[in-house]
């Protein structure tokens, strides 16, 4: 019966950890937002009808942060920590990754 309980206890935390590694993998940005993170130091541009988003690579000083990325938007927090901005996912224009690094 022990050898029992044990098993059982053993298949449960299994499939917890196996439940919290796919919990964490669904949190990864897909799509449009893939390759922006949470933190993220951004540009912010207003387009007129959509929003242009550009990061630097290595990352440097930037007017505004990411703070959550959606399935279908992003929200932006300017440098001064007075606004956020929800942008939809359908008023991007663009994301653009600049590299300031000479190869």
């Amino acid at each position: 019966m022990t050898r029992m309980r044990n098993w059982i206890g053993l298949v449960v935390i299994v499939a917890l950890v196996a439940a919290a590694i796919g919990a964490d993998e669904s949190r990864k940005p897909k799509g449009v937002f893939s390759a922006l993170k949470v933190g993220q130091a951004v540009s912010l541009k207003d387009e007129g009808s959509a929003f242009t988003i550009t990061f630097f690579e290595p990352e440097l000083q930037q007017s505004h942060k990411v703070v959550e990325i959606g399935d279908n938007f992003i929200v932006l927090r300017d440098i001064a920590g007075i606004s956020d901005t929800m942008v939809p996912i359908y008023s991007v224009k663009a994301i653009v990754k600049v590299r300031t690094n000479k190869p």
